[in-house]
């Protein structure tokens, strides 16, 4: 539901109109709270707090935790066009064409804190990191490997993301300076092989 159509919530402290900004600003403080602490100890009313509006707000926009949980580390409203593009072009250059995918939406800031605050929560603890795995493998990657046509696909797609992560990983927590200080077009080069062969080469 959009925030501009809600109206104020009466009364009391804590308590603030629900204007455009408010939806952001709670995700942003849930995306937080569940890097820091994981699923299980993030509650709607801690939430409420950081994001400094009253913790009915917070059920308006999003209702439950899980419900809440699964906005904030939800896959972006354009995977399906960005994965129709890797299946659309030449299956022998798939690879290439995902880790070009990958180093843009690291590059760009928006997505990259996305990204990182969703790798930080599945870091925390076990449970979570299957919720967010289940997500973004067998949501997401493993229905591409499938249109491929190629055998083995949860495999495959495990493996492209155990990339990813490391990446990831390497580049923007750790920060390893050839990584940081490489162009897209050298972390593309060298990527490009490894995901290929996972995508559709010989894992045997």
């Amino acid at each position: 539901m959009a925030a501009a159509a809600v109206s104020p919530v009466p009364g009391g402290p804590g308590r603030r109109p629900g204007h455009s900004s408010t939806r952001e600003e709670i995700a942003r403080a849930a995306r937080e709270q569940f890097a820091a602490k994981g699923y299980d100890r993030v509650t709607l009313r801690a939430v409420a707090a950081q994001a400094g509006v009253d913790a009915a707000l917070v059920a308006y926009f999003f209702g439950s935790k899980r419900e809440l949980f699964d906005e904030v580390v939800n896959l972006p409203s354009d995977s399906p066009a960005l994965m129709a593009r890797l299946i659309d072009g030449d299956p022998r250059s798939v690879g290439e064409r995902l880790a070009r995918l990958v180093i843009e939406a690291l590059d760009e800031t928006g997505r990259r804190e996305r990204i990182l605050a969703t790798i930080r929560t599945a870091a925390v603890e076990a449970d979570t990191a299957r919720m967010i795995g289940d997500k973004f493998t067998t949501e997401l990657l493993e229905p591409v490997v499938c249109q491929l046509g190629v055998a083995q696909a949860p495999l495959r797609a495990a493996l492209v993301m155990s990339q990813i992560l490391g990446l990831t990983l390497a580049r923007h927590v750790v920060g390893l300076e050839d990584l940081t200080s490489a162009s897209q077009d050298e972390l593309v080069a060298a990527l490009a092989p490894t995901l290929q062969r996972y995508l559709v080469g010989d894992i045997s």
